[in-house]
């Protein structure tokens, strides 16, 4: 979605900063905290690179504001009935992530904008050279300033902190407002700057930082609990169904599934409802639910039964040519006039995605277990149970 950004630069007034972030993107999901931060921390302290890498994205601009003036009494508070100095060495950047996708526009209509969904204050130590992030609960109870539509103040009442953003006008006046209200949260606490950005930042922002690197320990699981020797592969191969089957030309389906996992030990098949040379798709796809070619298996080696073990199907739904493409190759047309395929067709619901794990099996993975009633509890005919008794398996 292309959408304008507009960044307020950092200017300094009285020995402390007062900026105005206000650029149209992101949300925060775990992985990226540290990119957001690194991000709202450079534009807050007015980096030139990263000023000037946003200059040159045509949706985005750049200008300047002046700082205010917000008197003496700024760095000081009060108590039990004592006067306290702020440290002047320490910076507070204030950063909101709104809940919306739309483009951030300041009008001239206050209320009914955005909500403030994740809040965070970024402290930074100039002299230990360390920094703190405090998250703030959008849902604080807490002064909010509210406004008439025309933008006169209306007084506080008690409300969600997240509001005070929709109070404002979609721009400068709502991150204002949002700076009031967490700075009256915190005692009158002085926020240096600020910056806003939508759910569509998540890209920018992950560009801006030069990417973000996460690493998932393979043995988390096995340092809380020893008895498990089991890991997952750090590294899945990615493979078509197609190009499976020039691979193994002469193999049926599941072997070929069995000799790619066994070599790579993960693997994700797509295209999977795709017909392949001989006019049947690799496995069983419907083709009103999932995009073939944007949906796949995950595949993992099981060592204790030899063989490939199917532990997740996922990805993107169908969207209005997908869905088209699929019911023809399927030779099910008539499906095209289904309402739930309609509205499909008409953009009338939304795009999703989704999957599953397969829990059952993930535990028989990571325990080497030889059958699923080992890990899941179920009813089983009794020569099933003596059966697998007579082998050393016992069933839940």
């Amino acid at each position: 979605m292309d959408s304008k950004q507009r960044i307020d630069s950092t200017s300094r007034h009285h020995g402390h900063h007062k900026h105005h972030r206000h650029h149209r993107h992101g949300r925060n999901k775990k992985p990226l905290v540290i990119g957001i931060i690194v991000a709202a921390v450079a534009v807050a302290l007015g980096s030139a690179s990263v000023v000037n890498q946003l200059n040159r994205r045509k949706n985005y601009h750049v200008t300047g504001t002046n700082s205010v003036d917000v008197g003496a009494g700024y760095r000081y508070t009060e108590y039990n009935g004592k006067k306290y100095q702020y440290n002047n060495r320490v910076t507070t950047l204030l950063y909101a992530g709104l809940d919306s996708f739309d483009e951030l526009k300041q009008t001239a209509t206050y209320g009914d904008k955005a909500r403030a969904d994740s809040i965070m204050l970024i402290v930074l130590d100039e002299v230990s050279k360390k920094m703190s992030v405090v998250a703030i609960n959008r849902d604080t109870m807490t002064e909010v300033h509210r406004f008439s539509r025309n933008g006169d103040d209306l007084g506080v009442y008690v409300t969600h902190l997240g509001y005070a953003y929709t109070n404002g006008d979609g721009g400068e006046a709502s991150c204002e407002n949002l700076k009031t209200a967490v700075s009256t949260l915190f005692n009158n606490l002085p926020i240096d700057g600020y910056m806003v950005s939508n759910q569509t930042s998540i890209v920018m922002i992950n560009d801006l930082v030069g990417g973000v690197t996460v690493t998932v320990p393979n043995d988390d699981l096995a340092a809380k609990y020893p008895e498990l020797t089991t890991h997952l592969p750090s590294d899945i191969f990615f493979i078509s169904t197609a190009e499976l089957e020039s691979l193994y030309p002469n193999l049926s389906r599941k072997e070929r599934e069995n000799a790619i996992t066994k070599e790579h030990k993960s693997v994700f098949l797509y295209q999977i409802g795709w017909p392949l040379k001989d006019g049947k798709s690799h496995d069983g796809r419907s083709a009103d639910y999932d995009d073939w070619n944007l949906n796949g298996d995950i595949l993992l080696w099981y060592d204790t039964l030899n063989c490939a073990m199917e532990m997740s199907s996922m990805g993107i739904r169908v969207d209005s040519e997908s869905i088209k493409k699929q019911l023809v190759a399927k030779s099910e047309e008539f499906k095209l006039h289904n309402p739930y395929v309609q509205d499909i067709i008409n953009n009338k619901l939304p795009l999703t995605i989704g999957g599953g794990i397969g829990q059952s099996r993930l535990c028989m993975f990571f325990l080497k277990k030889i059958h699923i009633g080992e890990v899941q509890a179920s009813i089983w005919d009794e020569k099933t149970i003596k059966e697998l008794a007579s082998k050393n398996i016992n069933l839940l």
